[in-house]
């Protein structure tokens, strides 16, 4: 209990806890402690108890099922993430005013996430593009930054690092305009970890180590160790320490790292296997 004060305390904005009860504050802390499974697990729980007073298609019940989505996804179950994405926007259909805009969004969001963890880029930049456009007409603020963080992601993967770098401008402008109100702190590390992945794909290794270790030392501060972002950080700056010749430092980084991946998240999860590729490249490559 005394982590969870201490991570609740830790918040940049006291109004991210606004409007929620206790379970719903202890999904986000457990969420930003990357434990993933336990934030997964508690939002299903919620939105089940919400149902049973409620209705199945409250917009409550379906927001709390929207974010479990993320969850899912680090946690590498995509075809969880499919049938949940489809039973979701199902039930939003009968919602009513902004939640029947919103939560199809959302969801779709949290699928393209997915696809790109699982190396479907194409698919997600095109259930992105909608959904951005969507966004911008709405004017959707923090919602819309996250939106040019994923078709970073997806852009990234597809070879095309330049013009993912733009969708990474496009996000931090979004949160320079509203750093104590729209946006997270913590957002800070997806943006620097979404510009760290392009600069590395264009072939700019100590620009990429540099955005490697800025999104680390966010995550150090406002997420847990074993986060699903931290270790994506890690796994992109041992790469770019193996580029740049560092050998020492990389082999030690890629071990740990691989280890962690391994220990949370299993032996077949997309976050181990990419540590392990780049652990394997790192030890083929010429001294």
């Amino acid at each position: 209990m005394q982590r969870y004060e201490a991570a609740i305390d830790a918040q940049p904005l006291p109004g991210r806890f606004e409007g929620r009860n206790g379970r719903d504050v202890l999904a986000l802390v457990l969420g930003d402690l990357g434990r993933h499974r336990e934030a997964a697990d508690l939002l299903a729980a919620t939105a089940a108890a919400r149902a049973r007073t409620t209705s199945s298609d409250h917009p409550l019940v379906l927001k709390g099922r929207s974010d479990r989505l993320q969850h899912l996804a680090y946690l590498g179950l995509h075809e969880e993430v499919v049938a949940e994405s489809s039973a979701v926007k199902t039930a939003a259909r009968g919602t009513e005013g902004i939640h029947r805009i919103l939560l199809p969004l959302a969801v779709s969001n949290g699928q393209a996430f997915s696809l790109s963890l699982h190396g479907h880029y194409e698919q997600a930049e095109n259930l992105l593009r909608p959904v951005l456009d969507e966004a911008r007409r709405q004017r959707l603020g923090r919602f819309l930054m996250v939106l040019h963080l994923g078709a970073a992601r997806a852009l990234t993967g597809q070879g095309r690092a330049q013009e993912a770098l733009t969708a990474v401008e496009n996000a931090q402008d979004i949160f320079d305009q509203a750093p104590g109100t729209g946006g997270l702190l913590h957002d800070l590390s997806a943006i620097h970890l979404a510009r760290a992945a392009a600069q590395f794909a264009l072939g700019r290794p100590a620009d990429a180590e540099h955005e490697a270790r800025h999104c680390l030392s966010q995550c150090e501060r406002h997420l847990g160790p074993a986060h699903h972002r931290a270790l994506e950080a890690a796994t992109t700056l041992g790469s770019a320490l193996a580029v740049l010749h560092r050998n020492d430092e990389a082999a030690e980084l890629l071990h740990a790292t691989h280890d962690a991946w391994r220990t949370h998240f299993g032996h077949d999860h997309h976050g181990t296997i990419r540590a392990r590729q780049a652990l394997v490249t790192f030890t083929a490559q010429p001294d």
